[in-house]
């Protein structure tokens, strides 16, 4: 099971960012092919996949949405990181924030926990 974490960046220039972010990474990636990175993207869609997790992008009128997944959550953690922090950095004129959190309808349940949690809490 994919972990999974969203984030809704508003901006009016939501497709400008995408394309810019997932021009970056891959331009990084041709430079540096130890990051395994790939990068699909059109005027309002995007994915940049790093190993076993993968961002996906969709710009849409005044903000832009970033689905982030991954195995675990280490590798969940790094690729929000590596996403929010070149994004910033592009829209830094812009002040762009990104905020990650589960995903509407998982809203429910405690985000990033750790497999197992409860089990070895219960054994304790």
């Amino acid at each position: 099971m994919m972990l999974i974490a969203e984030a809704h960046v508003e901006t009016e220039r939501s497709s400008r960012y995408l394309e810019q972010l997932c021009r970056h990474v891959n331009l990084v990636a041709q430079r540096h092919p130890q990051m395994q990175a790939q990068v699909e993207w059109s005027e309002d869609r995007g994915v940049i996949s790093f190993g076993g997790g993968r961002c996906t992008l969709r710009a849409d009128p005044g903000v832009l949405t970033l689905r982030a997944e991954a195995p675990d959550e280490e590798s969940l953690h790094q690729l929000e990181q590596r996403v929010a922090g070149r994004l910033e950095q592009v829209g830094r004129r812009d002040r762009l924030t990104v905020t990650w959190s589960p995903p509407k309808g998982l809203a429910e349940k405690p985000p990033r926990r750790p497999p197992h949690a409860t089990e070895v809490n219960a054994d304790g």
